[in-house]
């Protein structure tokens, strides 16, 4: 699956990432968002918008929500601007 990162998140991403703004993650059957969030090390109080295959996902399903092979998942902080 692949995970993108944008804004200041783009500091987690890996030092080998080839993808812009992204990379490849290897899953089980059971890998969660939350299980993600978490590895990665992602400050999930920083974390504003999840979008997994461009659907929004509240705050409150992250943990719940299993990945599959195909998923593609972006993470973006709040950011300001105009």
């Amino acid at each position: 699956m692949t995970v993108k990162l944008f804004a200041s998140l783009m500091d987690y991403l890996p030092v080998k990432s080839t993808k812009a703004h992204g990379f490849n993650y290897p899953i089980t059957d059971t890998t969660t968002v939350g299980y993600l969030i978490d590895d990665l090390k992602l400050p999930r109080n920083v974390i504003h918008i999840v979008l997994l295959n461009g659907v929004y996902l509240d705050a409150e399903t992250r943990d719940d929500v299993v990945l599959k092979e195909n998923d593609i998942l972006g993470f973006w902080p709040a950011v300001a601007g105009g």
